[in-house]
């Protein structure tokens, strides 16, 4: 999600990182920032144009001995699992709360597994079954006022020049960039340290490999019907280099453009790739960058105080995200995410619409809202 918001930033600058939704000329950037927007149980809107999935989200109840000594569900258990759903499943991973990602034969409508997850949620060993829905990023919308940096000192921008009288940010706050990854730019050169690659799914991450340290992006385009029939061929976005960009572009330094935080570390986690990116990826990546344990990957070593995420998909808020959220929470750290580009209800978009997080919106230059962005109660 791209744009300013109408506060003073002066006024959120005890938080320590001048994080915020900006435009950033040449990075172009899409970021969420600190404006509250949290929502109550929203209504799930069905979006025909909602990417297929061929992934599920399972998570057994406590009491429930359903793994086996490597910590994989039980052969009995995906057999009893796959007749309640009517079709096979294969068992894919484990992912981190204690839940477990199947396959489906084949990809689907978010409607067509949302009803196969309905029949697995009413047996009595499980807590919660749902969809690994795929996110998008919330791409920037080609409007006249992109690549300029208005929002920095106009009258209904941030203020941002009375903020640095104050603070540039604080070394030893991070804010995590969950994305798409990061790339060499000259203007992000020292400015991001650690940071993983979480997409488990080979051709979705586009690097011929699944998940490891390397957090640099390889680019995410497409070519015609890859996402879905009728998807059109797309260029990279390079969405986590613009992110991050806004974020903590190098500034002062005679360089291309100014990032609203001149001093903390970006640490870029990769979960976004070709045609976006699995729920259950996002997560792990949400839980690692807080600091928190996730099965398979070593501990990060460059725990995140803020967490960005510039990406949604419709939908209710799902309890994969709202667990991960309470836990991220519960160390002291802040989950910001983009309301959405799609000019519609902010509450039926996720996990921007799932508590504990700061979901933000987008503003013009005569502090309107934007035409495309979403929008709730405050």
């Amino acid at each position: 999600m791209q744009n300013s918001w109408p506060f003073k930033l002066h006024q959120i600058v005890g938080a320590l990182l001048l994080v915020t939704i900006v435009s950033t000329g040449g990075f172009g950037s899409a970021l969420a920032g600190p404006s509250a927007v949290l929502f109550g149980e929203p209504e799930h809107q069905i979006n025909p144009d909602d990417p297929l999935t061929n992934q599920i989200i399972i998570k057994y109840r406590a009491t429930v001995n359903a793994t086996d000594r490597n910590g994989q569900i039980k052969a009995a258990k995906i057999n009893a699992l796959s007749t309640a759903a009517g079709e096979p499943l294969t068992y894919k991973r484990a992912m981190s709360g204690n839940a477990h990602v199947l396959s489906l034969s084949a990809r689907k409508s978010p409607a067509m597994v949302e009803a196969i997850t309905r029949k697995l949620a009413t047996l009595p060993d499980v807590e919660y079954a749902e969809p690994d829905y795929i996110m998008r990023p919330t791409l920037v919308p080609n409007d006249p006022s992109y690549g300029s940096q208005w929002h920095y000192y106009g009258p209904f921008g941030i203020n941002a020049p009375a903020a640095w009288d104050i603070t540039t940010g604080s070394a030893t706050v991070r804010v995590a960039v969950i994305d798409t990854g990061i790339t060499d730019h000259p203007d992000l050169a020292g400015r991001w340290v650690g940071g993983y690659d979480f997409i488990a799914d080979v051709p979705t991450a586009n690097d011929g490999n699944g998940r490891d340290s390397d957090p640099h992006d390889p680019g995410d385009w497409v070519t015609a019907n890859m996402c879905g029939i009728g998807q059109p061929t797309e260029n990279s976005s390079w969405h986590g280099t613009h992110v991050a960009g806004t974020i903590g572009a190098a500034s002062n330094n005679g360089l291309g453009v100014t990032g609203i935080n001149w001093v903390s570390p970006i640490v870029p986690i990769r979960v976004l790739g070709r045609c976006g990116g699995f729920t259950s990826d996002i997560v792990d990546g949400m839980r690692w960058s807080a600091g928190l344990t996730v099965a398979g990957v070593p501990s990060n070593t460059n725990p995140a105080k803020i967490l960005n995420l510039s990406l949604g998909g419709s939908g209710a808020c799902g309890s994969s995200y709202q667990n991960a959220i309470n836990a991220i929470n519960a160390v002291g750290a802040i989950v910001v995410i983009a309301a959405g580009n799609s000019n519609a209800n902010a509450a039926n978009f996720q996990p921007g619409n799932c508590n504990g997080v700061v979901t933000v919106a987008a503003t013009d230059r005569d502090g309107n809202r934007t035409f495309y962005s979403n929008f709730g109660s405050v």
